[in-house]
């Protein structure tokens, strides 16, 4: 039989191995999840990352390199990896070092400057092609370039003023060797323009027509270009519109224009051959004038803008109309109802002239002894 002092002396030793097998189990997992949690490595990938030059900018001309290269970032630290990721916080600069390079085409070995130790780059090329030439700077006279819609739309070139007339251009001796002629391109205008004034960076051009490398910025001219726009005469014709008195059976119009001139470009000059010019005769019980400006948009220009029409009313069981107007005019009847409102000046309706047209023999019929005296031709409609 054991005493009892031998077994609390063997509970104890026991106990104590099992709190130092639990300590250091407790140590080793520690330990272990530590080393997982800094095993982590984190990945960005950076775009269009601007390619420094490193050489004497005074004696050389670089060119015919690509500018922006992609980056390829990872670091186990995040919070370095996001100040490196960040535009506005990032320390490194992707550079090539032609201090050495002799002059010609040669292939150049890219690196990073500047990178935090903490983060590793990887550059997407690895290297660039560059020809490197001696500085010059020459005069060349300066032309400018219309755009092909111009002779397209049938645009006359009145006058072409380019300012300044020469400019310096500073490229690479061999380059300068090469340029033919120096431009001034002009973009694409709005239509129905008379004059265009544009301010543009010069073009360097080769034989062939292949722009050349200058120096960036380029100088800069301002053109200005006079045309004379396309034109021809279109004939206007009445659209009534508005709530006519109920006792009226229909009006007569003299117009003071029976064409107008419109200039514009020679696909929209094409498609018109009238302007429907609408007249509210709401309540309108006696000879009036009025003062219409002509629809238009900004396809084309319209001259004059304006015309007067008089309007006159014939009431029902009467074959004369109030006319105060020796101009010419035309005659419309209409059904004792409402009137379409007036269209916006950019929409026409479809049918107007043919049924402006096809009506008018049944209404000189009808009018004809009117129309001989007035001078006036007939017009009906629905």
């Amino acid at each position: 039989m054991k005493k009892p002092s031998q077994s609390n002396w063997f509970s104890g030793l026991l106990a104590l191995l099992f709190s130092l097998l639990l300590f250091f189990n407790a140590n080793s997992s520690g330990n272990l999840s530590n080393m997982s949690g800094t095993s982590q490595v984190y990945d960005e990938m950076l775009y269009n990352i601007p390619v420094q030059l490193e050489y004497d900018q005074d004696k050389y001309f670089v060119s015919g390199y690509e500018e922006t290269v992609n980056v390829h970032l990872s670091s186990a630290n995040r919070i370095q990896l996001n100040l490196e990721s960040n535009e506005d916080t990032r320390n490194f600069q992707i550079v090539a070092d032609l201090t050495k390079t002799p002059l010609g085409t040669s292939e150049i070995q890219l690196r990073v400057k500047g990178l935090s130790t903490a983060v590793t780059a990887e550059i997407e090329p690895k290297t660039i092609t560059v020809t490197v030439e001696n500085k010059v700077t020459k005069s060349f006279e300066v032309e400018a370039q219309l755009p092909e819609s111009i002779e397209t739309d049938g645009y006359k070139v009145e006058k072409t003023t380019v300012s300044p007339k020469t400019v310096d251009i500073t490229t690479g001796e061999e380059t300068a060797k090469a340029i033919d002629r120096v431009i001034a391109p002009l973009s694409n205008v709005k239509q129905s323009v008379d004059t265009i004034k544009q301010t543009v960076n010069v073009q360097a051009l080769d034989t062939k027509g292949q722009v050349l490398s200058i120096e960036n910025p380029a100088p800069q001219v301002k053109v200005v270009v006079e045309l004379s726009l396309p034109s021809k005469e279109v004939g206007l014709t009445i659209s009534p519109t508005g709530s006519p008195p109920a006792n009226i059976e229909h009006y007569t119009f003299n117009l003071s224009e029976q064409k107008v001139e419109i200039r514009g470009t020679k696909s929209v000059l094409d498609a018109i051959d009238t302007i429907e010019i609408p007249v509210d005769v709401s309540n309108i019980k006696t000879s009036t004038k009025q003062k219409i400006k002509i629809p238009t948009n900004a396809d084309y220009i319209v001259s004059p803008e304006e015309v007067e029409v008089t309007i006159n009313p014939v009431f029902s069981g009467t074959s004369s109309s109030f006319s105060e107007s020796s101009g010419q005019s035309t005659t419309t009847s209409y059904s004792n109802q409402e009137l379409p409102s007036p269209l916006p000046s950019n929409e026409k309706p479809a049918n107007s002239s043919s049924s402006s047209s096809s009506s008018s023999s049944s209404s000189t019929d009808s009018t004809g002894e009117e129309g001989v005296e007035n001078g006036s031709s007939s017009v009906s409609a629905n």
